[in-house]
């Protein structure tokens, strides 16, 4: 399967904008993989130093250098509320509906100071419409561990199903998918 293929750099909607990241969005990129709350189903938070020297020697707009990675903005004053993506999950990983894998894939995450506004719903639907428009009907997986209600819950509200559960990082994970199509 191709990589995601995106043509756009920016999208906007109501709230939220999906852009690639600036410097000036060191801080909260920062914050996104430091911030313990905010990583507790992702792996645990990273020390704050060893993040922001990552991102200072490989650049701000690493970040988001895969056609399907976008900063989540504020669409009035454009400040970085999160990253939302639409890549290939590799089918060298288990949690899958096609037998040969490599289906789209939908991660998100946001700072905690603007968890439960419905934010991360309106970047995912976003990004599903956007990518929608450009990309064929196809399967799009998300990937929560079972213990993350608010993600489960959202996930479901974005029209995901229940496809299974697996165990990946020593954790019994969800799977949730749903065809690219609906979004069309």
């Amino acid at each position: 399967m191709p990589d995601v293929d995106l043509p756009f750099r920016f999208a906007a909607g109501e709230r939220v904008a999906l852009r690639k990241a600036i410097d000036r969005d060191l801080d909260g990129l920062v914050e996104l993989r430091s911030d313990p709350d905010v990583r507790r189903h992702l792996g645990g938070a990273v020390p704050e130093g060893r993040v922001r020297d990552l991102l200072t020697a490989r650049s701000i707009s690493w970040s988001t250098e895969g056609s399907g990675e976008f900063v989540v903005a504020d669409a009035e004053s454009d400040d970085l509320l999160g990253m939302v993506v639409l890549d290939r999950r590799s089918a060298t990983r288990p949690g899958h509906v096609r037998d040969e894998g490599e289906e789209l894939e939908l991660s998100y995450v946001l700072r905690r100071s603007v968890w439960g506004r419905g934010l991360a719903r309106e970047a995912a639907g976003l990004l599903l419409r956007e990518a929608a428009a450009h990309l064929e009907d196809q399967p799009v997986l998300l990937v929560s561990t079972v213990d993350n209600a608010r993600s489960i819950g959202l996930a479901r509200r974005l029209g995901f199903e229940d496809a299974g559960t697996f165990t990946e990082f020593d954790a019994e994970q969800w799977l949730g998918s749903l065809r690219l199509g609906r979004w069309a």
